[in-house]
């Protein structure tokens, strides 16, 4: 039996691998550009912990030596080689200057190094042979601790060539300045074991050194891959809502999934904290979604025919005809402001100024009612079919909402509702049958009018409210039905899929991940370099971009909590 080993998250820690990882997904140089802004930060906060060494020094030297006039020059000298340093590393503040010019950043900092090392071996050699002296050196452990940790030298070569060659050169210093002042016999076993006790401790001190740049870029790198994928998620969860949305509203109006989607959100809140809370108990509570619509036009379509068309046709055939038929009436409600309601069979009805009042409700309904006639002779003629419409059309108010807790249903209720029904069944194929209030609604318009059909004025419904009906001709058209084009004519799904399509294109991610990496804190204080090295316009973008780190550290905590390691990690490094 062999057993196989999953090495998977032990290859998320190589640094090769985390490479090669942010270059297939594209980030590498949204990379480059953060490594850009931590070394501003981390020279920023090697110009302010160099101060305070020197400080710190500079008192104790006074505090602790007897002949303080003799370090006066000790204390100049550090103090000129600290405002050199700081006017030598402004530079690298300039980020648009260091990225077209990387050399500014190894020229900048092997100046800083250079004025460390000859202040520091150049003071020592002053003292001795000016006052008989004998001093080691001081910042040797301090200079190469701050080539790999705070100097703005990119990658792990550059910084372990400076960093080796400060070492030679403070073993050469202890050699030949240090260890034949007290007349070592560099021969002697014992001594020749303090020579190689401070090689050894050059050479751990590199390692060290070394050890810190591979993990701190491991540790970054692991950051913008947790980072990318959040981003990723996120919007994909966008798209997904966007969609839900989409798919939601094409069933109920905005003004009821609304208040619908609010309460579902408060049910599955109450259900996660009260858990033994029974769910029987909770269900009263539940929200009605119905609303009063008082000024709307109903309009009722059935198609004439339908059940000869059930007999002939295929199942296929007939659920294809229906499908592209009931496609084409969505499009064509959407495009005259009309809300459908539902399809039932043969049955197809909605309702215009239902989810924004609008007063041309009734002419909205009638240019639909009229397209709808035009759009399923289209198809009859193109498929040589005996296929029709009636449609009623009546204006009034009604009842809109929602029904049912497990099986939602969406519907509208009311006499008028009724009555538009009633002017459908009692119409004439390829005419809209509509009440006197429908034509009265329509101030303006150049329909010709004909007179309602003898079924209507028979019918008992009818004829319990006065219901004054008309008709007007398929033949008649406005120029906005003619303006209408449906050659073209989409499927719901497709519109859909475009639509998500359109919200996740590949210039959306660009830029959500580019401004993502962007906001990416780069110390505790979110700031490159601080608010004393800062000019008053980046002092203001600092500002702005603190007051949302609370959200991304939240965020963070609760879903990428590696990534908040790894930001801390690199900030109090």
């Amino acid at each position: 039996m062999q057993c196989e080993l999953d090495y998977t998250n032990e290859r998320r820690w190589e640094g090769s691998y985390l490479k090669k990882k942010c270059m297939e997904i594209g980030v590498e140089d949204e990379y480059n550009l953060y490594q850009s802004r931590l070394r501003s930060y981390y020279t920023g906060v090697y110009i302010l912990l160099h101060w305070i060494v020197i400080l710190v020094h500079s008192l104790f030297l006074l505090a602790t030596c007897e002949e303080t006039h003799l370090i006066y020059i000790d204390i100049f000298a550090y103090v000129l080689g600290s405002v050199l340093i700081t006017a030598v590393m402004w530079i690298n503040f300039e980020e648009e200057l260091v990225i077209r010019r990387v050399c500014v950043m190894y020229v900048t900092s092997v100046i800083t190094v250079l004025i460390l090392v000859i202040i520091d071996i150049i003071t020592n050699m002053y003292h001795y042979h000016k006052h008989d002296w004998v001093t080691g050196s001081f910042y040797d452990t301090y200079i190469i601790l701050t080539t790999y940790m705070f100097l703005p030298i990119p990658h792990i070569l550059p910084p372990l060539a400076l960093g080796s060659t400060v070492s030679c050169l403070y073993v050469c210093y202890y050699f030949y300045y240090v260890a034949a002042l007290f007349r070592n016999d560099f021969s002697n076993a014992r001594n020749f074991n303090k020579m190689w006790a401070e090689v050894s401790h050059h050479i751990s001190l590199n390692m060290l050194g070394v050890f810190f740049r591979i993990s701190r870029e491991i540790v970054v790198r692991s950051s913008f891959l947790d980072r990318h994928q959040y981003v990723m998620e996120d919007i994909s969860l966008r798209n997904a809502r966007a969609q839900e949305k989409i798919f939601l509203h094409s069933i109920l109006p905005q003004q009821i999934a609304q208040p619908i989607q609010d309460d579902i959100r408060n049910r599955i809140a109450m259900a996660e904290k009260h858990r033994d809370v029974h769910i029987v108990s909770m269900a009263r509570d539940r929200l009605m979604s119905i609303q009063t619509h008082p000024d709307v036009s109903i309009l009722y379509a059935d198609i004439v025919n339908y059940t000869q068309l059930t007999t002939t046709l295929t199942v296929k055939h007939l659920v294809t005809l229906l499908h592209n038929l009931y496609a084409r009436f969505d499009k064509a409600a959407s495009h005259f402001t009309v809300q459908r309601i539902k399809f039932l069979g043969d049955c197809y009805y909605c309702v215009a100024g239902l989810t924004v009042p609008d007063p041309d409700h009734a002419k909205c309904c009638v240019d639909l009612g009229l397209c709808m006639i035009n759009q399923i002779q289209q198809v009859g003629i193109s498929q040589n079919l005996d296929i029709d419409i009636r449609v009623g059309v009546h204006s009034g108010s009604l009842f809109a909402g929602v029904l049912g807790a497990a099986k939602l249903q969406y519907d509208i209720w009311g006499t008028d509702v009724t009555i538009a029904n009633r002017l459908e069944a009692t119409g004439m194929a390829g005419h809209i049958h509509l009440s006197a209030r429908t034509l009265n609604s329509m101030t303006d318009h150049s329909y010709t009018i004909l007179p309602g059909t003898v079924a209507a004025t028979e019918d008992p419904y009818l004829m319990k409210y006065k219901i004054v009906t008309f008709l007007i001709a398929a033949t008649t058209t406005t120029d906005e039905i003619s303006e209408y084009e449906s050659d073209e004519v989409e499927t719901l799904s497709l519109s859909l899929q475009l639509s998500a399509k359109s919200h996740m294109s590949v210039g959306t991610y660009t830029v959500e991940l580019h401004n993502e990496f962007k906001q990416m804190p780069v110390g505790p204080m979110g700031s490159p370099y601080g608010a004393c090295f800062s000019s008053p316009a980046r002092l203001y973008a600092q500002v702005q971009h603190l007051a949302g780190l609370d959200h991304l550290h939240q965020f963070d905590c609760d879903r990428i909590g590696l990534s908040t390691y790894h930001l801390q990690y690199i900030c109090f490094c």
